[in-house]
């Protein structure tokens, strides 16, 4: 056991970590220790490898702490187990409240603001962005994963900053579009969804974003028509707002969904327009993307085969990283139209 009181909260509140290799139960040892007055407890539980049930039903049998003796006990869990374990748990250690002691169950975004808890009895304040930026960073997910965004989502919905909630709902659903499948296409259409429904009809550039990625979603889903009505009404939203890098946002996706469906020439005149709309300035992912996909259209027509090079070359060189798994596309695309030069010419691709 190591003591990390020091990093968490107050002297006045005796930090117990729990090994990794904790298992269902805990020892004698640390059952002592959390039973020791005259300080407040709180059991760290981030580090251990299984965390069950059985483990809260175990500290509840054994507390024999006269009352007064603890006066409150925290348990700190890492936010995935928070999520599935701190309603079963609460329950189970309900025993422990009834001997006098306040419980409460944190997560460890939370770890920072547990003074106010344990010195005055204040409720800890959820820390969603945070939640949000360790989802998207470090988080190694489990099979429960549409479990942990959804309830995300819900406790997002319940206690966050108002203002904040739609972009957060669209971290959410950005986050669900990283996982494969039809599974993570409806997640993150129904976030995105919820995001539409706190933007409400007017224009903004948040609800052209949340129009863009339910269209995204919508399209994985195989909901053709739907999708791109969507991205259609996202861009006229932008029209309406004057906004050129929304606008070209929503017509790169519809491009890059004609791509592919096959529709090229379709997809080289939106992403013709598309590009017009923007300057030097603006953002160089989106400049690369529509280059590449503008050269893409033209490759799979069999025309223009300079100009093609000139756009993936131009798109090679707004990448961030020349060693990127992007830039590596740049690169074969390359190849390809210096291949396509060289061979004799073939009809185009009807579109």
């Amino acid at each position: 056991m190591r003591d990390r009181s020091h990093r968490i909260v107050s002297s006045e509140v005796e930090v117990v970590e729990a090994e990794p290799e904790l298992g269902e139960r805990l020892d004698a040892a640390i059952l002592a220790r959390l039973q020791l007055g005259p300080r407040s407890k709180l059991l760290d539980l981030r580090a251990a490898r299984l965390v069950k049930v059985a483990l809260f039903e175990r500290l509840a049998s054994a507390w024999q702490a006269p009352r007064g003796t603890v006066a409150r006990l925290g348990v700190l869990l890492d936010y995935e187990r928070w999520i599935i374990l701190r309603n079963v748990a609460a329950r189970r250690l309900h025993p422990i409240v009834d001997r006098g002691v306040d419980v409460g169950i944190f997560y460890a975004q939370q770890a920072d603001s547990l003074d106010g808890w344990f010195s005055r009895g204040e409720a800890c304040r959820d820390r969603l962005r945070d939640v949000i930026h360790w989802l998207r960073t470090k988080w190694r997910s489990s099979a429960v994963w549409p479990s942990v965004l959804s309830r995300t989502a819900s406790l997002v919905q319940e206690s966050g900053e108002t203002d904040a909630v739609p972009e957060m709902l669209l971290e959410l659903a950005a986050i669900a579009r990283s996982f494969p499948g039809s599974e993570g296409a409806e997640q993150a259409a129904k976030h995105a969804g919820a995001a539409l429904a706190w933007i409400g009809d007017q224009p903004s550039r948040v609800r052209c974003r949340a129009l863009r990625a339910t269209a995204t979603a919508t399209l994985a889903l195989g909901q053709t028509e739907a999708g791109v009505a969507l991205l259609e009404t996202a861009f006229n939203t932008a029209t309406v707002l004057g906004d050129p890098i929304e606008q070209a946002s929503a017509l790169a996706e519809i491009g890059f969904h004609l791509l592919r469906r096959g529709y090229h020439a379709r997809a080289e005149t939106r992403l013709r327009v598309a590009l017009a709309l923007l300057s030097d300035d603006d953002p160089a992912y989106l400049r690369a993307t529509l280059h590449h996909d503008l050269a893409l259209a033209l490759v799979e027509q069999g025309r223009e085969p300079d100009e093609a090079e000139l756009h993936v070359t131009a798109a090679l060189n707004l990448r961030e990283s020349p060693s990127s798994q992007l830039a590596s596309e740049d690169i074969a695309l390359i190849a390809r139209i210096r291949a396509q030069r060289a061979s004799p010419p073939s009809q185009p691709t009807p579109s």
